[in-house]
């Protein structure tokens, strides 16, 4: 397997791969600054907006994470790791 190639079985090559990992960071990054800003508005309204909009891009990582749990490059959520078995 070249590093080109990825997971023969996931239908994804590294590079996709790789931009996934970005998406998801990406994703993440942007909940927790709408987050911060809903936090700091003084505009209930504002806050509802900004909130919503942070749990969309929660949803989108989630999505990805699980598609690269699947390649075995991500972790499953917490609730959804074997019990008694920690991270290596």
């Amino acid at each position: 397997m070249t590093s080109a190639e990825g997971d023969p079985g996931s239908g994804l090559r590294t590079a996709e791969l790789s931009g996934e990992l970005r998406r998801m960071a990406l994703h993440l990054e942007t909940a927790a600054v709408l987050e911060s800003r809903a936090q700091r508005t003084a505009d209930p309204l504002q806050g509802t907006v900004l909130r919503r909009r942070a749990e969309q891009r929660r949803q989108e990582a989630a999505r990805l994470r699980e598609r690269l749990a699947a390649c075995g490059l991500a972790l499953p959520p917490r609730g959804r790791r074997t019990p008694g078995v920690s991270p290596a």
